[in-house]
């Protein structure tokens, strides 16, 4: 089941890379994104299979939506993101929640996501994304406590169209 998911995830990014490629304009309003960072790094579940979307509401916002899946526990993202330049280039900060969906240790829990980070274009369809995020509310087997602080690093590629 978990192989379906990720096979149809990998399916939709090489979609909107290719969408991205045909089409993509200045005034784009939609962006596809992988955290290759959450995959690669093991300490953040096993690895993480993720994808996000997001859409802009302005020339320098955006609503942001995420799933991720690993070993333990499935996590779905919602936020709002504003950047202090322009949509999918330079500083922006962002405020969301999140929900996880855990087996082992990780309770069933909603929390605070509270994200800042640089975004960069890398050409005219792509965007190299760095960030850092702060979570609070979730318990997790490292830190055993709703109340502590879960701090996260980004780095993802986003294909805008």
């Amino acid at each position: 089941m978990v192989f379906r998911i990720k096979a149809l995830l990998i399916a939709l990014l090489l979609l909107a890379t290719g969408l991205a490629a045909t089409a993509a304009e200045a005034r784009t309003s939609h962006a596809f994104g992988f955290d290759a960072l959450r995959y690669l790094d093991q300490a953040q579940d096993g690895d993480q299979f993720n994808l996000s979307w997001q859409m802009s509401t302005g020339r320098r916002s955006a609503l942001v939506f995420g799933v991720a899946d690993g070993d333990n526990y499935q996590m779905y993202e919602a936020g709002f993101k504003r950047y202090n330049e322009r949509y999918l280039s330079g500083s922006f900060y962002q405020l969301g929640a999140s929900y996880w969906n855990g087996d082992t240790g990780y309770k069933n829990d909603f929390g605070l996501d509270l994200r800042v980070g640089y975004e960069i274009p890398i050409t005219r369809w792509a965007v190299v994304s760095g960030a850092i995020s702060t979570l609070y509310g979730i318990d997790t087997p490292q830190n055993k406590d709703s109340y502590s602080l879960v701090f996260r690093p980004h780095m993802s590629l986003l294909i805008h169209f």
